[in-house]
């Protein structure tokens, strides 16, 4: 039987915690995540595996995985979450703390998401928003997909789907001074 804790103190645990605000023991393993989740079938391993994963503070194997890139933090496996835990926001930390430690996924897809997710990002600390044109043409330059879905955006631009010009926010200042002063805390921790 393997008991939690057994081997000393687990850090990963703990940083998943305190990152996410949430706490991982309370999961008991009921599955509700697993058949929810719309996307669980990409996964290396579904969100209750990775709770466990966490739970045995196997972070060289859950950082490995796609499971974290893969979670669309739709919400609906916290939703039926009998526990209330924030799932969600349990992969976004460990897609976050793989980010800070360096850690590389050699899988094609997860590379692509991991550049969706950066310049994503990047654009809402530079614009306040994001900017659909700007974002697709951007991450097709950046994962040598000049071309890819470029037959979907004469329909998309002609639907009013996707503007052409960007309206300035009046808030993107204070979103770009968030993300500074959110950054400066994350230092200093």
């Amino acid at each position: 039987m393997i008991t939690l804790g057994s081997q000393g103190k687990n850090t990963f645990l703990e940083a998943v915690n305190v990152k996410s605000g949430a706490n991982v023991l309370e999961c008991y393993q009921c599955g509700k995540c697993v058949g929810t989740c719309p996307v669980s079938q990409y996964m290396d391993f579904p969100p209750r595996e990775i709770m466990q994963m966490i739970k045995l503070g196997l972070k060289n194997e859950c950082y490995m995985a796609n499971s974290h890139w893969f979670c669309l933090t739709c919400s609906a496996c916290s939703g039926r979450c009998p526990r209330e835990i924030d799932i969600p926001a349990v992969m976004e930390a460990v897609r976050h703390l793989a980010i800070e430690e360096n850690y590389i996924n050699d899988s094609k897809k997860v590379k692509e998401i991991r550049k969706f997710h950066e310049i994503f990002l990047a654009m809402i600390k530079r614009y306040g928003r994001n900017y659909e044109l700007r974002m697709m043409a951007e991450f097709n330059i950046r994962t040598r997909n000049l071309f890819k879905d470029m037959h979907l955006a004469p329909k998309a631009l002609l639907k009013g789907k996707i503007p052409l010009g960007v309206k300035p926010l009046k808030s993107a200042k204070a979103i770009k001074r968030m993300y500074e002063v959110a950054e400066k805390l994350e230092k200093n921790k």
